[in-house]
């Protein structure tokens, strides 16, 4: 009885295989498929990973080292051009403004005495020369006296005439010496007020410089916009390249790629109609273009990644700065 079942099973097992592979009962082949049907076309698809980011934003630190003295803005805050955002203690800074501009005060103070120096050197060589030309006409007039004597004067007369001319020409002689001493006197004035000038000019740069060092210590928005990001408080210390605040203007977003390998980019070009996405909206579908695709790759995590830049035709309630999004690209292949 159990050899009858064996051999039962067997013919079933041969019955099922001859089935398959002759197809349907009747003994006719497998169906094969009909080779007039066109083969579907590969997707022309692209889909990449990014991120919503503002056109235009600002990402700002401490141009110098330094503790925060003040935090002067929330985040959300709408901040004009040039608003101050964060300043760092400025104790140190604000004595040298305050040394520069007393050495600038007193640097003025001196060229302004220089100059009336110069002032009055000019007038000592404007008198002098006067006394040379009354010293010249003196020494004239003597030796016309002299010259005018009559053939009887005496010898007295003739002696007293010839030392009216020594006197004269004395006189002249001192006056002439008088207004070569002025004039160096006034040489050296004017070169005393070039020299407090040029006093002047360092201090007034010594107190730029230190103006400078003072502004370093305050980040400002660069332009009218939102604060988007705050990372300072008070006492911390900030240092060059840590970002402490983000001020985006608020009305232009953009999306850019984020995973756009080498082995697609080049079946994206500038123009193609995309369709976004984003993680955090799910009900948002937006229609946008390829405004910009990077030319040059960045390493990420093994991979070229090629940034692709998209702008929406219209960006959804809700928007948020680094928000996720999914990008469709119609590559027209």
């Amino acid at each position: 009885m159990r050899r009858l079942v064996v051999i039962a099973v067997v013919v079933i097992a041969a019955v099922g295989g001859a089935w398959l592979l002759l197809g349907r009962p009747g003994g006719g082949p497998a169906a094969t498929p009909d080779p007039s049907l066109a083969p579907v076309p590969p997707s022309t698809e692209i889909v990449a990973d990014g991120r919503v980011v503002p056109v235009r934003y600002a990402e700002m630190g401490a141009a110098v080292p330094g503790t925060i003295a003040e935090v002067l803005v929330v985040e959300g805050d709408d901040v004009a051009a040039d608003a101050p955002l964060v300043r760092l203690d400025g104790a140190a800074a604000q004595a040298e403004v305050d040394a520069a501009s007393a050495a600038v005060a007193a640097a003025e103070a001196g060229a302004a005495q220089a100059e009336a120096g110069v002032t009055r050197a000019a007038a000592s060589v404007d008198a002098a020369e006067a006394a040379v030309d009354q010293a010249v006409a003196a020494v004239d007039g003597a030796r016309a006296t002299r010259d005018g004597l009559p053939s009887s004067a005496s010898d007295a007369q003739v002696a007293a005439a010839e030392a009216q001319v020594d006197a004269a020409r004395a006189s002249l002689a001192g006056a002439q010496a008088n207004l070569r001493a002025a004039r160096a006197g006034s040489s050296a004035a004017a070169a005393a007020e070039t020299a407090a000038r040029a006093e002047v000019d360092r201090a007034r740069a010594g107190l730029a410089a230190a103006e400078a060092g003072l502004a370093q210590l305050t980040v400002a928005a660069p332009f009218a916009g939102i604060v988007a990001s705050l990372d300072a408080r008070v006492g911390e210390r900030a240092a060059p390249g840590i970002v402490l605040v983000r001020v985006a203007a608020p009305t232009d977003w953009r999306i850019e790629t984020t995973d756009l390998d080498e082995t697609t980019v080049a079946r994206v070009a500038v123009g193609a109609p995309v369709t976004i996405t984003f993680d955090g909206l799910p009900d948002a579908r937006v229609e946008g273009t390829v405004t910009s695709v990077a030319l040059f790759g960045a390493s990420a995590q093994g991979d070229v990644v090629y940034r692709a830049i998209v702008t929406p035709a219209f960006v959804p309630d809700g928007i948020r700065w680094n928000m996720t999004a999914t990008v469709t690209v119609e590559s027209g292949e």
